[in-house]
């Protein structure tokens, strides 16, 4: 057996540096999902393919990736929605619609939350129904089938809960027999959850604000009385309509004493 070509050899020892890389990155911007940062890295280390010397290629595929993500490029709410479109606006127009105002309505409310936490909300509304999408669509649980999605792809574990357990999933879960399968997302219980399920259920199934007793009355309407999401509502309902008057209360402190006075009332 013969001995292996420098050039080979060298070619290994890059493709082992560059997989590191991929790692310690995706480790360490914990904000980004874990693939995007592989396709980022794929994509710088593809310019290099016919490098001759091979010993600065890491740097500099280390330098272009963090400078997409420095400049937002590659922020989690950018890609939440590059993906939430690539899913839904040719297939499920309608639901696009509706996703589309409810990321607005998140935006308007971002300041509510922490700002650290505020990425998490947006993403999280952008999000929140591509479960709905065809190759998404694994259980006919739109929350579990998104959640389950976004985790194999290394999105942020809190984005993947909220998507999961939105506008009051684990009763609707229980009637379908999934809830093992739903207890695998934990179910965060304050203000990032009560903004996510405020934007879904004051937003009509076109992108238009409506009030919370107008959207559960054309949820009953469209659906009809045999469907899983309406016989749930036995058990959401109450706590649907107390993530709204919360999330109001919110945004009727930040009017009158500012966002961060806001914050830490309601905290």
């Amino acid at each position: 057996m013969g001995t292996p070509e420098p050039s080979t050899v060298a070619h290994a020892r890059l493709d082992q540096q560059i997989q590191a890389l991929e790692t310690r990155l995706a480790r360490e911007q914990r904000r980004v999902p874990a693939s995007v940062i592989h396709d980022r890295v794929r994509q710088e280390r593809a310019r290099f393919a016919n490098a001759r010397v091979l010993t600065f290629v890491p740097i500099l595929v280390e330098r272009a990736v963090r400078a997409g993500i420095r400049s937002g490029a590659e922020s989690l709410p950018g890609w939440a929605e590059r993906t939430a479109r690539e899913l839904l606006a040719t297939e499920l127009p309608r639901r696009w619609a509706h996703t589309q105002g409810v990321a607005r309505a998140a935006t308007r409310i971002a300041h509510l939350v922490a700002p650290a936490e505020s990425d998490t909300l947006i993403a999280a509304a952008w999000l929140h129904d591509i479960g709905y999408a065809s190759p998404v669509n694994v259980t006919g649980f739109h929350p579990l089938d998104g959640a389950r999605y976004l985790h194999d792809r290394g999105v942020d574990p809190r984005v993947c809960a909220l998507v999961a357990h939105h506008a009051g999933a684990a009763a609707v879960a229980e009637l379908l027999g999934l809830s093992h399968e739903l207890a695998r997302f934990p179910d965060e219980r304050g203000p990032v959850r009560d903004a996510l399920w405020y934007c879904d259920m004051t937003t009509s199934p076109t992108g238009e604000p409506v009030s919370f007793t107008d959207r559960m009355a054309e949820i009953e309407a469209r659906r009809g009385p045999d469907d899983p999401v309406v016989r749930a509502l036995a058990v959401n309902r109450p706590e649907r309509a107390a993530a709204v008057r919360r999330t109001q209360r919110r945004i009727d402190l930040a009017t009158s004493l500012g966002p961060r006075m806001a914050r830490m009332s309601a905290a």
